[in-house]
């Protein structure tokens, strides 16, 4: 028999490893950190469009809402139903209410807690119909809940902020209609956290606008022209690639913010939570004006 050379079995020594081990962990480290700041980029993005969009709903409501201000079918309408007189107004505000009842005709009340000094707003106007004298609505005119107006039904829809309880009390922009008053107060749009409003007033009646004041500084809601609505909007939860450290929004500007005349609400400090907030506004003009 020959002989058997037994070779010498060899590995790895224990320097070799712990190299090997601390490579591999290096290499994870660094394919982790690029995972959550993409995930953490998507997520920021995810949320900017979240904000948007809520802007863009509370805007689309709040526009269609104002533009039907006093709106009436003279052909249609029962004579005596009118607007543009101190007892039947197409448009009515309130500035920073702590609460409201939003069935009462002068915006007071308790019934439900206004979100974070957000003024009201309230529109009146009828509807459209088909046929006379029966007054059936032909779906052209709606609520803001979506329900068809008849020509002979004055309509009251009021829009404020409040934190919806059924939601994580979010703050959000709700409606309540006349027109559908066992519906309550409607959640709408969530992620409204702040709304302010001021009005273009036509306070000598001679057809422009020559002053923007808040609802206090209206000479008279009929000579209310537009309407120019400033939203702060954020998310429901934080984001680690926003500032946390709480920041003041002037809704008009610092100038307006530190006038004689102005309201609290016109300047809004955000909480140091870390949401995505966006500082959105919009002027609407009035379509059915006031005759001078």
């Amino acid at each position: 028999m020959s002989p058997t050379t037994i070779k010498p079995m060899r590995g790895f020594t224990l320097i070799e490893m712990m190299i090997a081990v601390t490579l591999t962990l290096v290499i994870a480290l660094v394919v982790t950190k690029i995972y959550l700041s993409g995930l953490s980029s998507q997520q920021a993005q995810s949320d900017q469009g979240q904000v948007q969009e809520s802007s863009r709903s509370a805007f689309d409501l709040l526009a269609r809402s104002i533009k039907k201000a006093g709106y009436k079918n003279p052909t249609t309408t029962v004579p005596g139903n009118n607007f543009c007189n101190t007892t039947n107004l197409r448009l009515r505000a309130a500035n920073d209410p702590a609460g409201l009842t939003p069935s009462t005709a002068d915006l007071s009340g308790t019934g439900v807690t206004i979100a974070n000094s957000s003024d009201v707003l309230r529109v009146r106007y009828y509807g459209e119909t088909t046929s006379l004298p029966a007054f059936t609505a032909d779906g052209t005119i709606t609520d803001c809940l979506g329900n068809s107006v008849a020509a002979n039904t004055l309509v009251e829809d009021t829009l404020f902020v409040a934190a919806d309880a059924n939601n994580d009390n979010e703050p959000t922009l709700f409606c309540y209609t006349s027109n559908a008053a066992a519906s309550g107060n409607v959640a709408l749009v969530a992620g409204i956290e702040n709304m302010q409003l001021m009005f273009g007033d036509d306070s000598n009646a001679d057809g422009t606008i020559e002053r923007y004041v808040n609802a206090a500084g209206v000479s008279n809601f009929n000579n209310v022209r537009s309407v120019m609505i400033s939203l702060i909007t954020r998310t429901k939860g934080s984001s680690s690639a926003v500032n946390k450290t709480a920041q003041t929004i002037n809704h008009f500007g610092s100038a307006y913010t530190s006038a004689a005349g102005s309201v609290a609400g016109s300047a809004f400090t955000t909480p140091a939570d870390g949401r995505i907030r966006q500082h959105v506004n919009m002027t609407i003009a009035l379509r059915n004006l006031c005759p001078f």
